[in-house]
């Protein structure tokens, strides 16, 4: 793994990349079955099972694919799997069948069931442990870019050359992601192998983020299968192109204006201003009749799901410990899976029976019930697991209860002067960096100082033969002196390290002992919501191993008088 505190690092970037490539793929042949579906004859409800084999195959294989990625090294799985997804996409137009277009479906679902998990699981392994949250919200925009930028691709190639070119196309935008993720060549240790079992390749934390967002994906799975169906009804199949690039634009605007939120914290009123903007969105396709009104709603319902999806990846990744993540990804992406599946098979249904327009408008009712279920359950459960290290209880291992928590700080305005004066008065050899609000924003030690002094070159102005005398004569004690009042007036960050690693308090015993180890440092702080709250030291981790040890096994700490007496020194 890169040892980087930045979030995009060049592995985060290539992965980004690449799950934006596949999420394209995968959306952009979402709209154009349906429509090759009525070329070939399969029209209705056959068109609705045709959609929702691959989802019903992608929920059955989901607990495997967790299964694969914790159990297997990760990024090899993806390869494998992603070449096979590739694979899939020119056997539409060699087998023009409604059975075997239901096969066809069926092997992506068991297929893309993995690639789905592997990259936001991969991408999680990259990060910074600091800065999983953050980085996997910026992650999970590549869902909201690959589900608009797909069906627009997909549909123009439809409409102006033939289904079988779409295909071909998908195809090879695949194939650009697999060549993009081999560039990474992330390597991984030797994994101790489980046994398979079907109760641990679900992840029960991350349940409630996934039926919660079940419900939210039933109209996503609707509009994306039928809109283009429901422009050719209308008359607007020159304009369904350019309803996901309103899509697109309106997701985009949500990255722009809501990340700042998303990172301090305030998911309540974004879910619920997500919400508002879907449900009048969807109302509105009960009198859809105009172009405009087509291009308006897909910017809202674009901007809607900019918000939400990126909103509860973080809340799954970032309450996740790093060896669970692979099965807390696949546990929450059958959200996807199963919502998709069912907006797709009822709206097959409902085309029949009400019609599309009135189909959708009724799919609303889903967001209410998500609405719901968040207000009632899941919000208080999402800031119960971040307090508690990915569980609902706090784990006796984690860095909570065992790390320092008197912490001495310096202010971002302290000099040099200033910070050697505290560090003498309180016996420390280094101090964190904090703003006025408690944010960590550096760390200074008694090593960057003694680091940055021998950068200094100090050099008594001399000439010619002087200088050999100069330097007989030279003064050790006054050189240092000299450097050491040069920098005394700088400010700490200038010398400190900026941007420090941190660790967040509810970081279990094995996460603090690999992040302090990858970083070569023998403290870190401890923060909750970027702001400090104790420090986590080598000393204090070997204290607390001891101490359990010493439990678990029934012996007492030594006291001094306890110890045998030296033996002489000429004995």
């Amino acid at each position: 793994m890169e040892k980087t505190n930045k979030i995009w690092s060049r592995r985060f970037v290539l992965l980004f990349i690449t799950n934006l490539l596949v999420l394209a793929a995968f959306y952009a042949s979402i709209p154009i079955i349906p429509v090759y579906c009525q070329q070939i004859g399969i029209t209705g409800s056959g068109v609705g099972i045709v959609l929702t084999a691959m989802s019903v195959a992608t929920v059955l294989f989901r607990p495997i694919a967790g299964y694969l990625l914790d159990n297997f090294n990760r990024y090899r799985v993806y390869l494998l799997f992603l070449a096979m997804f590739c694979i899939a996409f020119p056997l539409f137009p060699a087998f023009p069948f409604f059975g075997a277009l239901v096969a066809i479906r069926l092997f992506m679902g068991a297929v893309y069931s993995v690639c789905g998990s592997a990259t936001m699981t991969l991408a999680g392994d990259v990060l910074p442990m600091n800065k999983i949250t953050e980085g996997i919200s910026r992650f999970a925009f590549t869902i909201s870019i690959g589900m608009a930028v797909g069906p627009f691709v997909g549909i123009q190639v439809q409409n102006h050359l033939s289904s079988t070119a779409s295909f071909l196309t998908v195809f090879a935008i695949s194939v650009a992601a697999f060549i993009c993720v081999s560039c990474c060549r992330i390597s991984y240790p030797k994994i101790k192998r489980r046994k398979f079992s079907l109760k641990e390749s679900i992840y029960k934390p991350a349940l409630p983020f996934m039926g919660n967002m079940m419900f939210l994906m039933i109209p996503y799975g609707a509009v994306i299968a039928y809109s283009s169906i429901l422009a050719q009804e209308k008359g607007l199949n020159d304009v369904i192109p350019y309803f996901y690039i309103c899509l697109v634009a309106g997701m985009l605007l949500s990255k722009l204006s809501t990340q700042k939120m998303i990172d301090a914290g305030k998911h309540r009123i974004l879910v619920f201003i997500s919400i508002v903007i879907l449900i009048l969105t969807m109302a509105s396709y009960a009198f859809l009749q105009t172009g405009a009104h087509l291009l308006a709603a897909g910017f809202f319902f674009g901007l809607g799901y900019g918000i939400l999806q990126p909103l509860f990846q973080s809340f799954v990744t970032g309450t996740t410990p790093p060896a669970k993540r692979g099965v807390a990804n696949a546990t929450y992406l059958l959200s996807y899976d199963i919502g998709i599946g069912i907006g797709s098979l009822l709206m097959g249904f409902m085309q029949e029976s009400i019609g599309l327009t009135n189909g959708f408008a009724l799919t609303a009712i889903a967001y209410v019930v998500g609405f719901i279920i968040y207000l009632a359950f899941v919000d208080g459960y999402y800031n119960r697991l971040k307090n508690s290290g990915g569980e609902p209880k706090v784990s006796s291992d984690a860095l909570s209860t065992f790390m320092e928590r008197e912490v001495y700080t310096l202010p971002e305005t302290a000099t040099v002067r200033e910070a050697l004066s505290f560090f003498a008065a309180r016996k420390i050899s280094g101090a964190p960096i904090v703003k006025g609000d408690g944010a960590v924003v550096g760390f200074i030690s008694d090593g960057d100082i003694m680091r940055y002094l021998r950068t200094i070159d100090y050099t008594p102005v001399s000439m010619g033969e002087t200088v050999f005398f100069m330097d007989v004569f030279r003064d050790p004690d006054a050189e240092f002196e000299q450097k050491l009042s040069q920098i005394m007036d700088l400010n700490v960050l200038e010398i400190g390290v900026d941007e420090p690693l941190t660790i967040p308090a509810n970081a279990s015993l094995e996460e603090a002992c690999t992040a302090m180890s990858r970083a070569g440092v023998k403290k870190m702080p401890v923060v909750v919501d970027g702001k400090i709250v104790g420090i986590a030291s080598r000393s204090a981790i070997t204290r607390y191993l001891i101490s359990r040890y010493l439990e678990q096994t029934g012996q007492a700490a030594m006291r001094a008088g306890d110890l045998p007496a030296a033996a002489p020194r000429n004995a």
